[in-house]
């Protein structure tokens, strides 16, 4: 059913856009999701940063695909994984 109505990975753009490891840090870091721990912090700001291209752009699509593989992996929950997207969202909002 699921492939009937797209993904819920598709509401996000495949546009990639320019995104430092600074700004990475400094938004996993200073999210209000809670219940991120410190170790599962540098997990996901050190996994989103691998992710990017050689040129340092990645998408909201491919930002989501690799907080959902770690949600799916039991290394964060699915709550964390959508603050973080709100937070991402908002700075491609931008």
């Amino acid at each position: 059913m699921g492939f009937l109505f797209g993904s819920p990975g598709d509401k996000y753009s495949k546009e990639e856009k320019q995104l430092s490891e600074f700004d990475i840090k400094r938004m996993v870091s200073q999210t209000n999701v809670r219940t991120l721990a410190i170790g599962e912090v540098e997990l996901v700001e050190r996994t989103i940063i691998d992710r990017r291209r050689g040129d340092g752009k990645i998408s909201l699509r491919q930002i989501y695909e690799v907080l959902t593989h770690l949600k799916d992996t039991n290394k964060i929950s699915k709550y964390d994984r959508d603050g973080l997207m709100k937070v991402f969202t908002e700075y491609f909002s931008k």
